[in-house]
């Protein structure tokens, strides 16, 4: 059976507020880190763990603004597992069609799918998870490893930005771009503009027999 692989933060649900609202609950400890925007969270949403403290601190030296950027990822998780985050519409249902064909599963940040899986209640619809940031590992690598885990020979990959496109295309496997996420104006030529498209957009695929 064929896997499809989700991206998490801007694919499966949007977690912008909490995330603001978390990242700068740390701010506030110390006096000389700066109040983080709203427009800088979202920059920051499916970047490296170095590139999002450059963004977040670009006034600290590098291994300062990765030690509290990392602070702040570990409380923006615990907020999460507690308030959830926005789950896009008709979630659940889109799964429960998805399963009917596909082994589901994703890769995202350390601690955020247990949130999300926690607090929406979806532990059911996943095989399997991985944290690439973890483990160390490149996007395009924990999409291999989970393959190889879990006996997967084909795989989608669905996410929503350039670099979501990059990691399938590292890992040697089809894309189709969540355009209702962060980065809409990312053209790619397989795309939906809601989750809820999914199912009827694979079918169509599958029917004409494209390669994606």
């Amino acid at each position: 059976m064929k896997a499809l692989i989700f991206d998490l933060d801007g694919t499966l649900w949007e977690t912008l507020e909490r995330t603001w609202i978390s990242v700068n609950e740390i701010v506030q400890k110390y006096d000389y880190l700066k109040e983080i925007s709203r427009e800088t969270i979202d920059l920051g949403m499916g970047t490296t763990v170095e590139e999002c403290a450059e963004l977040y601190m670009p006034y600290l030296s590098p291994e300062l603004r990765v030690k509290h950027l990392l602070e702040m990822l570990e409380w923006n998780a615990k907020q999460l597992e507690i308030y959830g985050g926005n789950i896009y519409p008709n979630l659940e249902q889109t799964l429960v069609k998805l399963k009917e064909k596909y082994v589901l599963g994703s890769n995202c940040g350390e601690g955020y799918i247990e949130s999300f899986l926690h607090t929406s209640k979806l532990e059911d619809y996943f095989q399997d998870f991985i944290a690439a940031g973890a483990l160390k590992l490149s996007k395009s690598d924990a999409i291999l490893k989970l393959m190889k885990d879990n006996n997967i020979t084909e795989a989608i990959y669905i996410g929503d930005t350039v670099r979501d496109y990059q990691a399938s295309q590292g890992a040697n496997i089809p894309f189709i771009h969540a355009k209702y996420g962060f980065e809409p104006e990312f053209e790619y030529k397989y795309y939906v503009n809601s989750i809820e498209q999914l199912p009827d957009f694979l079918e169509y695929i599958e029917n004409k027999k494209n390669n994606l």
